[in-house]
């Protein structure tokens, strides 16, 4: 992603941080040292507050950090893969690639963040209470309860019943288990999620129309969960209307191929400028090498392509990057996106039967919403 930075991979979660939250650290860790904690501990340096400031911020979004992991492990431990998790303005997010396979398997992954966020909070309560006891200062006191008391009301925001919210998931996994639809119960608990929206944007509007900018959040924050609420209500009826579609019927059949030899002045004149598609399948004498897209030539420097050749830049063949016809569309998807780049060849003996890629999913998922569109009207 353009907008984020990779910073590394924890239990083989690749872990990135949106540019965003370094708006937000650099807010929490003005607000601590610059109000909340010269008011709890007066009398230290400007320095010190500062350095308070930094420490607990990291610490917070390390608490951050932990709650989406523990989503994360939950739901790789089910099988389900993991795109990664990306910290931004409001915190962090799990970025699932499938839905999960029961309601059990819904509770057990959305419970594990609030009670992993309230387990941290309660552990730095209990390190305030000890460190009170042993008399230490001002200086480790008051980070730490601020700690204590943040991953907290993290939690139990968190637990509100509004879906994409973990409580809104909590209640999804309920309404899926009692009435067996999980399109159904997607629906209900989006509806919570949009009504907990509209409330927090009425407390925003509220504080801006009365003059207490600090409400200001609330609008933005209640904001972003109107458009989750109805982005992941939107992914379920998409992987719903997927489901039982083979790549085979989904991929576009025998594709243009280009040679390994070409270089890559002839294969944007001849190929990618002549037919305006972005990925060509290569193959020599007939046997797949692999596939070349564009943008792999366009990391080329031009005034080296006639001297590169279609097989310098190519990715070669590999699993990664190849599906079976009879294979389920959904099963392929997260593989389409997380490994493939979007496009993949599909295969079946060592022949290409053709290439799968995005534009072909989404043409599929418009075909079947209008199939399930005509049936409805017709019931």
């Amino acid at each position: 992603m353009r907008d984020s930075l990779k910073i590394g991979r924890i239990f083989g979660i690749e872990i990135t941080l949106n540019y965003s939250w370094f708006i937000i650290f650099t807010l929490i860790t003005w607000g601590l040292s610059a109000v909340l904690f010269p008011q709890a501990a007066p009398g230290l340096s400007a320095a010190t507050y500062l350095a308070m400031g930094v420490v607990a911020s990291l610490l917070f979004f390390g608490s951050v950090l932990f709650h989406e992991l523990m989503h994360s492990v939950v739901a790789k431990s089910y099988g389900l893969p993991i795109e990664g998790i990306t910290l931004m303005i409001f915190g962090g997010v799990s970025q699932l690639a499938d839905e999960p396979q029961s309601p059990a398997v819904e509770f057990k992954m959305a419970i594990a963040g609030p009670l992993s966020s309230l387990s941290i909070g309660a552990v730095f309560v209990a390190v305030f209470f000890i460190g009170q006891g042993a008399n230490l200062g001002p200086v480790f006191l008051s980070p730490v309860l601020w700690l204590g008391y943040i991953n907290i009301v993290l939690a139990i925001f968190n637990l509100l019943p509004g879906f994409p919210l973990d409580g809104g998931r909590v209640l999804r996994s309920a309404i899926w288990h009692f009435t067996g639809n999980l399109r159904r119960a997607t629906a209900i608990a989006s509806g919570f999620g949009k009504a907990l929206a509209y409330g927090l944007i009425s407390l925003g509007v509220f504080g801006v129309v009365s003059g207490n900018i600090g409400l200001l959040w609330f609008l933005l924050l209640g904001w972003i969960l109107l458009q989750s609420a109805e982005a992941g209500y939107q992914q379920v009826v998409y992987r719903l209307a997927l489901e039982g579609v083979t790549v085979g019927q989904a991929m576009t059949p025998n594709p243009q191929t280009i040679s390994p030899e070409i270089t890559l002045a002839d294969a944007v004149t001849d190929y990618f400028t002549q037919h305006l598609w972005v990925a060509y399948p290569v193959t020599d004498n007939g046997e797949v090498q692999g596939i070349i897209t564009f943008n792999s030539v366009k990391g080329v420097p031009k005034m080296a392509w006639d001297d590169k050749r279609v097989r310098d830049v190519m990715r070669p063949l590999s699993l990664d990057i190849v599906a079976q016809p009879e294979a389920l569309l959904t099963e392929v998807l997260p593989k389409l996106n997380l490994q493939a780049d979007g496009r993949m060849l599909v295969m079946k003996g060592g022949h290409l039967m053709g290439i799968l890629t995005a534009a072909d999913v989404t043409r599929v998922l418009m075909r079947q919403m209008r199939y399930e569109e005509a049936e409805r009207q017709a019931g």
